[in-house]
């Protein structure tokens, strides 16, 4: 475990066997645990956006979405990168919740995307148990009559994966009032594992990349001055 700031976000990097323990403590541990994965856009924009900072270090658990952040925390171990750029705890989760009958709602911004999570998670871990899913508009419109839904269920698990932003506000709005053990957000910059990556996706990535440095660069500049 180590605790890592990128662009004054305070975030703590597990690797795959403290995340494992965490989330065996979550399932069976009363109430809900959220987990977010974090990525180099979400961080660029937190760095400038104070709620969203405060929402990112609200969650119960954070996990790298990409090894570039781990590159800029200076984190150089092989196996830790192996085990963010190949997904490894989101297969695990996924493997353990087959293996214990745990059952899934999905949440997505339309009909569309929540259908492509399903089939992405079901391409990652055959037999997963997914019963029910929900489309949470733009604007969160409708939030408490999903959470009505999701509570009939009685999830193990909740998945969801929306853009940064309103992801994370709705994880810690509707955190007090789901019937579930945890609650997993991917975020929409990701491309899960098996999935063919959209030309227009490598593109982004690359400019991304390009902010984030310049962002991380400046924002060491400034520090160093100010020191």
């Amino acid at each position: 475990m180590q605790k890592i700031n990128i662009l004054g976000v305070a975030i703590t990097d597990y690797s795959l066997k403290e995340s494992l323990i965490k989330l065996d403590s979550f399932i069976g541990g009363g109430g809900l645990n959220t987990i977010l994965y974090v990525t180099t856009p979400m961080l660029i924009i937190a760095g400038e956006n104070e709620e969203e900072k405060n929402e990112i270090e609200a969650m119960d658990m954070t996990l790298c979405g990409d090894a570039d952040i781990l590159k800029v925390a200076e984190i150089k171990s092989v196996s830790r990168l192996y085990e963010v750029e190949n997904q490894v705890f989101l297969k695990e989760f996924l493997r353990r919740l087959v293996l214990g009958g745990g059952k899934v709602y999905l949440l997505a911004e339309s009909e569309e995307e929540v259908d492509s999570l399903q089939g992405e998670l079901e391409n990652i871990q055959k037999d997963i148990q997914i019963v029910g899913k929900s489309v949470i508009p733009d604007g969160g419109e409708g939030l408490e009559e999903i959470i009505n839904r999701i509570n009939d269920i009685a999830p193990i698990a909740v998945i969801s994966r929306f853009p940064s932003g309103g992801q994370e506000k709705w994880m810690i709005e509707a955190k007090p009032f789901v019937n579930a053990e945890v609650w997993l957000g991917i975020s929409k910059d990701m491309v899960l594992n098996g999935t063919k990556e959209p030309f227009r996706k490598k593109v982004s990535d690359k400019i991304y990349k390009k902010i984030f440095r310049r962002r991380i660069n400046r924002f060491r500049d400034e520090n160093e001055r100010g020191e």
